[in-house]
């Protein structure tokens, strides 16, 4: 999930030389779900995308946008989560499958990224007992902080993070495929509607996706999309 990780493989990969007569592999990114692959564009619907205007507490990047970098994660039992990371930008579109057909499809925007400076701040996020990653309830916001529910776990107690072993792909022939290993908790606010309903047709939820990553905390706002709203080119 970790930018600061894709763009330094990108600069790494512009000082490198290429082979012009090198023949190729076959492409690593093929028969994903919504035909996601790396340098396709990707496209929301405009009208779709305004109604969380005012609503949600982050901004849509301008679409259509090329996707750079492309994050399998293995969810189990058939389900696979594919983060399609937007060049230019510091989001990524996360689509859910189930046995290869797509049930889920969520945008995740970069609000802040932290780089812990000591053990004592870590603790702060990671410890068993309180940290914040696992905790049932996050107050995150600037200025006016906002309560975000814990989406993953059942319970009103501390919950582990959940460990996510993510694989990128950051060139369509595999020959620059890196490893991360996450620990992550997923939490939402209700923005509008009915909170004790999910099935509202008028409800809206902001997610909070906070990672401990290599030397750094990512807190990801985002929403989730209906699958008819996602076009890819």
């Amino acid at each position: 999930m970790s930018f600061h990780i894709i763009r330094s493989v990108a600069k790494k990969q512009a000082k490198e030389a290429a082979g012009f007569f090198r023949k190729k592999p076959e492409r690593v990114d093929q028969d994903l779900p919504l035909g996601v692959a790396i340098d396709r564009l990707v496209d929301i619907d405009a009208v779709a995308s305004s109604t969380f205007t005012g609503l949600v507490h982050f901004n849509f990047p301008s679409f259509p946008l090329a996707i750079e970098a492309i994050g399998k994660i293995d969810l189990g039992e058939g389900a696979m989560a594919y983060r399609c990371y937007l060049r230019d930008t510091s989001a990524f579109l996360q689509v859910v499958s189930d046995h290869g057909e797509p049930v889920e499809c969520r945008l995740y925007v970069l609000d802040r990224d932290l780089y812990p400076h000591s053990e004592e701040v870590w603790e702060q996020w990671l410890n068993s007992t309180d940290g914040i990653i696992g905790s049932p309830e996050v107050l995150h916001g600037d200025g006016e902080e906002r309560s975000y529910q814990r989406e993953w776990m059942d319970g009103d107690g501390q919950s582990a993070p959940v460990q996510v072993d993510e694989r990128i792909i950051r060139d369509a022939y595999g020959e620059q495929v890196f490893e991360e290993t996450q620990q992550a908790m997923s939490y939402f606010r209700v923005a509008s509607g009915d909170p004790h309903n999910p099935e509202d047709p008028e409800r809206v939820d902001e997610f909070l996706l906070i990672s401990a990553g290599d030397g750094v905390i990512e807190l990801y706002l985002g929403v989730a999309l209906m699958l008819e709203e996602v076009t890819v080119i």
